[in-house]
């Protein structure tokens, strides 16, 4: 099962949210692809360096990401980022344009579940509507 993280679920890991670390944990020992944007690697390395003391938040960050494959941003997701992004404003949806990436990377990788604190910006994606959970939900699902 490929199953990508939102950047909303990496924070709760930091901090220290026991349900989503319970899940990811059951989720890594199950032997899942458990895949996150580099984009979202950039969201979470932002935060750290925005901290005061930035140098042991990076690390922990960097400690977190490193458990996780991570997906560069190309060519295809970039065109399909470019679809979606498109679709959204000419039906007068919003979402911020790093989520619509992790959307795309989701698509393109053939992920099976995106899971994320903000289902329901990401259900403003058809393509997306029954693959978005939030970490608690998707604990009785799977």
């Amino acid at each position: 099962m490929k199953i990508i993280l939102d950047t909303s679920v990496i924070v709760e890991i930091d901090r220290k949210n026991e349900v989503v670390i319970r899940l990811i944990k059951s989720l890594i020992d199950e032997d899942c692809h458990i895949l996150v944007s580099t984009v979202t690697v950039s969201e979470i390395l932002t935060g750290s360096y925005l901290t005061r003391d930035f140098k042991k938040s990076l690390s922990e960050a960097k400690r977190i990401l490193g458990q996780f494959i991570w997906v560069e941003l190309n060519a295809e997701i970039a065109e399909k980022t470019a679809q979606y992004m498109a679709y959204l404003i000419s039906n007068g949806k919003h979402i911020e344009y790093p989520d619509v990436v992790i959307a795309a990377t989701f698509k393109i990788m053939q992920a099976d579940y995106l899971l994320t604190l903000n289902k329901a910006h990401f259900q403003l994606i058809p393509e997306l509507k029954d693959k978005v959970y939030e970490p608690k939900e998707f604990a009785s699902v799977k």
